[in-house]
């Protein structure tokens, strides 16, 4: 089983709460952790059978992006579950950090994660 880590991927949202916190986007950083096996005897140099990190990292951007959520909560939740179903893959960890949020507050980071 292969375990791939996209790290700190950089997304602005309007996320919040308040409707002062969704008036204006916020700088997000999104991790994300999946496992996928392949297929037997399947050629690993062979990109077919592996997972495209670019369109994963790409559509995860788009849809926290477009989001209208109002908790990092929700948005872990269905996050999670749309790239379940889109990529097919097993044992999502999902971490959204809130920078500005947590520069407001004088700590290195104020995240969420499933």
């Amino acid at each position: 089983m292969f375990k791939v880590k996209i790290e700190n991927l950089k997304v602005k949202a309007k996320i919040g709460v308040s409707t002062k916190e969704r008036q204006k986007a916020q700088l997000l950083l999104l991790t994300l952790e999946f496992n996928y096996n392949l297929p037997k005897r399947a050629n690993a140099n062979d990109i077919k059978y592996l997972k495209n990190y670019s369109t994963i990292s790409k559509y995860l951007k788009n849809f926290v992006k477009y989001s209208k959520y109002k908790t990092l909560e929700s948005l872990i939740i269905d996050g999670e579950k749309k790239l379940k179903k889109e990529f097919a893959l097993k044992n999502i960890s999902l971490t959204i950090n809130k920078v500005d949020i947590a520069k407001k507050y004088g700590c290195d980071s104020i995240s969420v994660s499933k």
